[in-house]
């Protein structure tokens, strides 16, 4: 089967091309280049001017539709997936949240049996697990009693029940045990993420070199800026190892706080999530998250106290919110959403580029930044134009 889309602007993303078209043939981009002949094509979509971008990939959902991955029912996974196609996400790591052994342990078997033995859905490229071995100080939306201590031994249960589907753990290095989990991941190919943590700047340089390389949420779950006792929030502004998650939502972070960060990490060091949780896609009204009860109004998701509890963003809103709210170049933050993230997966040899040979997830959006249609590996999994 051979697809051509015509007359696009292309964000590929590593610039701007006008009308040009794009041959799909089975999974692959065939041919990006001006004035494809139809005939070359068993379906042909002639979009335009409108914009196509690699397809989205977003590293921290939890659920969405008021389902989420601890559940792990074919029917939930199903319902959380199809939401984020229509907002162009082409690919997702299933993000757990803290909860007591048993549970996680088992939602992790859950997820994992889903992609192993289930109808696995290529859009979820593996699992994030957002603790358990946080910082209690710092537990943000996560329940405190929750939070494990830190041991080897628990690491190893995790791991083992992962069957190496674990792609990103979130991690506070400064609790006690915490460091050999780190060096233990880093040395099974698992992306140690700095988060709820309150750690001191030299001890994340020691986890640095123990394989630290990311950062969970910036600003959020971390203590903030000191002049005289750096910590968590100075080692991620300041060491380039460490790539950060930001939540792009308008809520959680000022735009001109985002302006700094793209200042000073550059479009090469932010990775735009969503953090979305099982209201995503919701109406306005109560709902429950981790076991407490959280309520949505007007996108903002919040627990009883005011603090802020995940959100209802998809990735389609935070480019446009980068663009639109912070001044940042299209093709920046294309790439915010789509290589920044594949590159952390290491999968930026076939994903996060518009360019022959690359798996065609391609995203059309309107100059509104509306989805009109994903494609997935060759396959339309969205098209605004059939309802």
């Amino acid at each position: 089967m051979r697809i051509l889309l015509k007359n696009l602007k292309v964000v590929t993303p590593f610039r701007i091309a006008e009308a040009e078209d794009i041959l799909i043939e089975g999974r692959k981009i065939k041919e990006l280049r001006r004035d494809i002949n139809e005939k070359e094509a068993d379906i042909v979509f002639d979009f335009s001017g409108k914009i196509a971008t690699p397809g989205f990939v977003d590293l921290h959902i939890h659920g969405a539709m008021d389902h989420d991955f601890t559940e792990a029912t074919e029917e939930s996974i199903q319902e959380i997936v199809k939401h984020f196609l229509r907002h162009g996400t082409t690919g997702l790591l299933a993000t757990l949240y803290t909860k007591p052994k048993e549970m996680l342990i088992q939602d992790v078997r859950n997820i994992v049996r889903y992609m192993e033995w289930g109808e696995a859905d290529k859009t979820i490229m593996g699992i994030h697990i957002e603790g358990p071995f946080i910082n209690p100080e710092m537990h943000g939306a996560m329940r405190k009693d929750y939070v494990w201590r830190p041991s080897l031994e628990d690491w190893y249960l995790l791991r083992d029940a992962g069957r190496n589907y674990i792609k990103l753990i979130t991690i506070a290095p400064e609790v006690e045990g915490s460091m050999e989990i780190i060096r233990d991941a880093s040395l099974h190919g698992i992306v140690p993420s700095l988060g709820h943590s309150k750690a001191p700047f030299d001890l994340i340089e020691e986890a640095i070199d123990n394989g630290m390389a990311h950062v969970t949420h910036i600003f959020n779950a971390m203590e903030p800026l000191h002049h005289r006792k750096p910590g968590v929030l100075t080692a991620a502004l300041l060491r380039d190892e460490l790539k950060v998650q930001l939540i792009g939502d308008g809520f959680h972070i000022h735009p001109a706080i985002i302006k700094l960060l793209y200042k000073l990490k550059g479009h090469t060091g932010i990775i735009l999530i969503t953090d979305a949780i099982r209201v995503a896609g919701m109406p306005d009204g109560e709902y429950t998250f981790s076991g407490q009860r959280v309520f949505i109004k007007e996108g903002k998701v919040v627990l009883e106290d005011g603090t802020l509890a995940g959100s209802s963003l998809t990735l389609d809103r935070a480019v446009k919110n980068m663009v639109k709210l912070c001044d940042i170049p299209l093709t920046h933050a294309v790439r915010m959403a789509s290589l920044n993230p594949i590159r952390v997966l290491g999968k930026e040899h076939r994903k996060g580029i518009l360019a022959v040979g690359k798996d065609a997830d391609i995203v059309i959006m309107d100059e509104g930044f509306n989805v009109l249609m994903t494609i997935q590996e060759g396959n339309v999994r969205f098209n605004a134009f059939e309802g």
